[in-house]
């Protein structure tokens, strides 16, 4: 019984895990070059 519940509960979280891991969209929120945030620069780009 213990099993059958688990088996279930697994089921039902791995699809939604993998949806969200498909989903995500990383944003480029760091310089590589020199570690600083790149927010100001899309801010002027906005503009």
């Amino acid at each position: 019984m213990p099993i059958g519940i688990s088996l279930i509960v697994l089921g039902g979280l791995l699809p939604g895990f993998l949806v969200g891991l498909f989903a995500f969209r990383v944003k480029s929120r760091w310089c590589p070059r020199c570690g600083g945030s790149t927010d100001a620069l899309h801010r002027a780009v906005r503009r």
